[in-house]
């Protein structure tokens, strides 16, 4: 019989290690200096956070490891081996210890003040995603005192690095320590549980919450560009600002055109939310899916994201050209955050978008990481259904798929089904995905109550006897 692993979760303590997560600036990169984390030294942040949690796991008698693949980039990876002879491969509790770096003049409250105002945790990281770390210590905490029979391995990785690829994290873990994520006869993992899934969004008064079953593709790109220098009084034609201009300008000017591909779970999910004429609509009539969008959905970060959900994206986000008001540049470049759909040659879009630019710039590519998608019907996923709708049983769980890119690119190497489910009931004007890399981030505590224990449901279901 599965375990019942509600009595042995402490939800006041989850919420005390998100805390204290909070207070370490983990920020990525570590060596960008203080202005990236509100006045504080980042280096070694994620270090200090792996640290914590792997006292927080010795002092229930669950042994940990602090792995630094590069000194102060730690992980904590901890394990509870299976009752006996494993029948079954493991499941990874998978989450990241970095966190992005904060303009602390924008927030209203100290980024890494960790503050519990009003039943809502505030700092960065609060839901991208030390949430989720410190909920998935909470679960494995729950599994050691309550001595469950276990069917499988619990692998508990709190890894570095996410926000910039993993090298120093997941990634360099799966090339460099593969056994980690597996058991002790060489099986990898069966399934890892991760960030961006889970949570309600609200919708024609109607409450869902997404399982996140696949992801985008991401192909990191630098446009390059030269010139002449020259003294900016007398203006020539090879002025390396006005071509890294017109480059940008030309690839924005793309994405405003660039056609719409619906792919099978994006469809579903749409029709499930209510939106199937948006789905419909998408290839053949791209101004009426926008007209229904708009009609039908009020938030308009929710807006942005179903589009991103349905065409490759192409997004200039960091521009250099210059050094000096009086002198003509004679290079410059900008970094571009190109997002692809299943299916998208990422190597034919780079092409593309090379013609596009034409002599302007060189279109480079820094770092290519595939899509994923994995079974919406498969067991794990059908215990979170299950789970959720025990929790809330006025909602619908909808398998979706994200436009952001995790840890999961990683574990995919070892062929490791990863699915995101950081459970969460959210009130509907909580703007939730707003706060990804957003300023104020901010978690309510309510939601971490509705989500450990769904959390733990779906944990024991798979792992126990």
């Amino acid at each position: 019989m599965t375990a019942d692993l509600r009595p042995f979760l402490d939800l006041d303590a989850c919420v005390e290690h998100l805390r204290g997560l909070i207070r370490i600036p983990s920020v990525n990169p570590p060596d960008g200096g203080t202005d990236l984390a509100a006045g504080r030294d980042p280096r070694g942040g994620e270090a200090a956070a792996a640290r914590y949690c792997a006292e927080v796991l010795d002092g229930v008698g669950i042994a940990s490891e602090v792995i630094e693949l590069t000194p102060g980039r730690g992980s904590c990876i901890a394990r509870l081996a299976a009752s006996g002879p494993a029948t079954d491969p493991p499941l990874v509790l998978l989450s990241h210890l970095d966190v992005v770096p904060v303009d602390a003049d924008a927030w209203t409250r100290d980024p890494f003040g960790a503050e519990l105002l009003d039943g809502v945790v505030w700092g960065r990281g609060a839901i991208d995603m030390k949430n989720m770390v410190a909920m998935e210590l909470a679960v494995m905490l729950a599994l050691g005192r309550s001595r469950a029979d276990l069917r499988r391995d619990v692998i508990f990785a709190a890894v570095a690095d996410e926000e910039a690829g993993g090298e120093h994290g997941a990634r360099g873990l799966v090339e460099q320590r593969p056994e980690l994520f597996h058991d002790a006869e060489g099986r990898a993992a069966a399934a890892a549980l991760n960030e961006v899934g889970g949570y309600s969004i609200t919708l024609g008064g109607r409450r869902f919450y997404t399982i996140q079953v696949a992801e985008k593709g991401i192909a990191w790109t630098r446009l390059r560009t030269t010139g002449t220098t020259g003294h900016g009084s007398m203006p020539h034609d090879a002025n390396a600002a006005v071509r890294l201009a017109r480059a940008v300008t030309a690839l924005a000017a793309d994405q405003s055109e660039r056609p719409a591909r619906v792919i099978e779970v994006v469809g579903d999910f749409l029709r499930a939310l209510g939106l199937g004429s948006v789905a419909e609509l998408a290839e053949s009539d791209p101004a009426g899916a926008r007209a229904a969008l708009e009609d039908r959905v009020a938030d308009p970060v929710l807006r942005r994201s179903i589009d991103a959900m349905l065409r490759d994206t192409v997004t200039p986000t960091v521009l250099h050209a210059g050094k000096k008001v009086n002198v003509i540049p004679g290079a410059g470049d900008a970094e571009v955050d190109i997002r692809t759909l299943p299916g998208t040659d990422q190597a034919g879009l780079l092409a593309r978008l090379q013609a596009l630019v034409g002599d302007d710039a060189i279109v480079e590519s820094v770092m290519s990481l595939p899509s994923i998608e994995w079974p919406a019907d498969a067991e794990i996923v059908t215990l979170m259904e299950s789970a959720l709708t025990r929790a809330d049983p006025e909602a619908t769980p909808v398998p979706m798929m994200i436009t952001l890119g995790t840890d999961a690119k990683a574990l995919a190497q070892l062929g490791i089904p990863c699915y995101g489910f950081a459970p969460m009931r959210l009130d509907p004007e909580m703007p939730f995905l707003s706060l990804f890399h957003g300023h104020d981030e901010r978690v309510p505590v309510s939601a971490l109550a509705f989500g450990l224990p769904v959390l733990a449901d779906v944990v024991a279901g798979y792992s126990t006897r």
